[in-house]
């Protein structure tokens, strides 16, 4: 008993220097110095910095829903009821604007976040990225396949340190590479070597033309102007493997 006795003696003690810390912390922030602008009232011009556009501001530049809370702290003299009013006035400036953004009330916060009309645009640039990504890994994991063939897949996943089953499946699918054999080691693994193919993509009349391996980002900037690697964006992903 004595023993539960000090642990809850040592809990409180340690709860109430938190609190402490945490006034002491919310005094010190209220006495720095910042040189805040004076608030004008006018509605336009690059001088504004009314409350309603400090609370754009604070949306726009947040990375998580805002509470009503939250934004009267910063801005230290409107009420909670003024805020909330401002808040609806930016929400429904947006709307009669047309935006292609609004406000949106999340988990008792607001947040600016894109009209879900907008979603099939913003997909596609998703996707482009995640294809330039994918281009990325297939250019690395060919890299690393033409220096070292012939080559198993484990040995290239140590080099890559990540899984590449995806991907090898989709370079054999484009015939930029081919089984060439399988390793004599237990499991007997595929081994696997570039092709004709891989050669005339890369401007190449053999195998022996290869860059020196500090001159391959060069190699890999042509070849991903030249045509990009479509489809290896389900690299990681549960799909077909190649042994």
């Amino acid at each position: 008993m004595d023993s539960k006795l000090k642990e809850r003696e040592r809990e409180s003690e340690l709860k109430a220097l938190r609190k402490e810390l945490e006034a002491k912390l919310e005094e010190a922030l209220a006495q720095t110095d910042l040189a805040f602008p004076e608030r004008v009232s006018t509605a336009s011009g690059p001088a504004d910095v009314s409350s309603k556009r400090v609370i754009e501001a604070l949306l726009f530049s947040t990375a998580k829903p805002l509470t009503v809370s939250e934004i009267r702290k910063v801005l230290q003299g409107d009420s909670a009821k003024e805020i909330e009013r401002l808040v609806l006035e930016l929400k429904e400036e947006y709307r009669r604007q047309g935006r292609s953004f609004e406000l949106v009330e999340i988990a008792g916060g607001w947040e600016i976040a894109t009209r879900k009309e907008f979603a099939p645009w913003l997909a596609r640039l998703e996707q482009q990225k995640k294809l330039r990504q994918a281009s990325h890994s297939a250019l690395e994991t060919l890299a690393i396949l033409a220096y070292k063939q012939p080559v198993t897949r484990a040995e290239i996943e140590e080099l890559r340190g990540v899984d590449i089953s995806a991907v090898l499946s989709t370079l054999l699918e484009r015939g930029f590479i081919k089984i060439t054999g399988k390793k004599e080691v237990p499991g007997r693994p595929f081994l696997y070597g570039t092709t004709e193919k891989f050669l005339e993509h890369f401007g190449l009349k053999s195998l022996t033309e290869l860059p020196p391996v500090g001159e391959i980002k060069t190699l890999v900037e042509r070849a991903v102007k030249k045509e990009p690697f479509e489809g290896e964006e389900k690299e990681n992903e549960p799909g077909t493997t190649a042994q």
